[in-house]
């Protein structure tokens, strides 16, 4: 099985691959985050919305196509304060090769004033 079809194996498979150690609304709320953190960083679509981490200002000029996220969880992150967000995806690269099964991790500080996530490098 792979595509699309496959992506909601792959979704359990990484839900029991790191248990669970967020509140579940905590969890979903920064995974769905990191999703679009992660879209904006391979498809250049989006990166407005987060400033401070895009810094590069459109330097980058080749991203992946064909883009969709398999699978995504909220974590705490196991490095420092906050959460990370571990994807699983796929896409063509900028050379052109399609892949299923790509990896990343965005990470998160939350700023307890306000209640926001914000993704850090």
């Amino acid at each position: 099985m792979s595509g699309p079809t496959a992506d909601p194996v792959v979704q359990r498979a990484l839900d029991g691959a790191v248990p669970a150690d967020l509140p579940t609304r905590i969890a979903h709320e920064v995974a769905e985050l990191g999703v679009e953190v992660w879209l904006a960083e391979v498809t250049g679509r989006g990166r407005e919305r987060w400033p401070d981490y895009f810094t590069d200002r459109g330097a980058r000029t080749a991203f992946y196509t064909r883009v969709r996220v398999q699978a995504a969880i909220g974590r705490k992150d196991p490095v420092g304060p906050g959460a990370a967000v571990h994807l699983v995806w796929a896409g063509a690269g900028p050379a052109g090769t399609f892949m299923d099964g790509r990896t990343a991790t965005v990470r998160f500080i939350r700023d307890e004033r306000s209640g926001t996530w914000t993704p850090q490098r």
